[in-house]
């Protein structure tokens, strides 16, 4: 029996989560919306009990269950995750978690203080290709040394929230999780020097597209261009010394997809077939098992990280 609140109705949560929530282990679900939003039909998708509330602060009065995932504008991020762990709920928080490393400081240490789990949600890492990578360098006796990424897309409706400085939008913050996360997960550290080039902004100043370079120990680079004002694009290039994978549709993939991972190995190319999976599903699984272990320190450590690395980006912007 496993329970699940919702911080806000968004259009994630409809359309990716609702389907999931009976496979990843959630018996009955909460859902608050924010206030003057009016309900669909969507919730039904999941196919569970669901308890509506019409305001955030509402949901989190009366619910009782085991974890909340915070869903708001990335600008309330911080402010509703705050309140659900005071409340002693246990919160996962969409990315970008905050907007600034310290509030992510604050939320863990927060969290630490109640012995509550505390994670962002960087799903696309629980997909099984993420592993796979891995497994082919290491059967080569090799390990990545640089990370090539393109995440760029075209342009969103004119009234989407990444547009407006207000609700936390912006490129960077809408991909730098995906970033960040790509050197942590591979290369096992934080970055120590950044550099990063906004190559196109609104009116207001609010950046569109940027590159970036990130340097890490051991020699090893990031370099990547994010962005949203491109044809789509969604690949990782990965380089060893003597290994390179390439991985298109990395951070986000449909769930029936078996990706193919094209491997160049001693000059000699291969196709790695990569079993299929629901990032959501797969991450709210593991979230379910890390509760139950209540060993929370993994995922206090990424998030701290991730906000370290993602302030090192906004505080070398060029």
């Amino acid at each position: 029996m496993a329970s699940i609140l919702f911080l806000g109705y968004s259009n994630l949560v409809k359309g990716r989560i609702m389907p999931i929530l009976a496979k990843a282990g959630f018996t009955e679900v909460s859902i608050a919306k924010y206030e003057g939003q009016p309900w669909d039909e969507e919730y039904k998708k999941c196919g569970l009990p669901v308890t509506r509330y019409d305001n955030y602060d509402s949901g989190l009065a009366s619910f009782k269950g085991d974890l909340v995932y915070v869903s708001t504008v990335n600008s309330t991020h911080a402010e509703y995750a705050r309140k659900s762990l005071e409340a002693g709920l246990n919160t996962i928080i969409d990315k970008p978690a905050t907007l600034t490393l310290k509030d992510a400081e604050e939320l863990v240490a927060l969290a630490k203080q109640k012995s509550l789990f505390l994670g962002e949600s960087t799903v696309y890492l629980m997909h099984p290709q993420l592993t796979a990578i891995k497994q082919i360098f290491a059967d080569n006796e090799d390990a990545p040394k640089l990370a090539t990424i393109h995440f760029t897309m075209p342009p969103f409706q004119p009234n989407n929230f990444r547009y407006q400085k207000s609700l936390g939008g912006g490129a960077i913050m809408d991909t730098a999780p995906y970033a960040v996360s790509v050197g942590r997960y591979f290369f096992g550290s934080k970055p120590e020097r950044v550099e990063c080039v906004v190559s196109e902004r609104q009116t207001d100043g609010l950046d569109i597209e940027y590159s970036l370079m990130m340097s890490y120990p051991g020699g090893k680079t990031m370099i990547g261009h994010f962005g949203f004002n491109t044809e789509y694009i969604n690949q990782v290039h990965l380089m060893g010394t003597r290994t390179n994978v390439l991985c298109n549709r990395i951070f986000t993939i449909p769930d029936t997809m078996e990706n193919e991972l094209m491997v160049n190995h001693l000059n000699q190319i291969s196709v790695a077939k990569t079993p299929s999976g629901n990032n959501f599903e797969l991450y709210l699984k593991d979230a379910l098992r890390v509760l139950k272990s209540g060993n929370y320190e993994k995922a206090y450590q990424d998030m701290l990280w991730d906000a370290e690395a993602k302030n090192m980006i906004i505080n070398n912007i060029k």
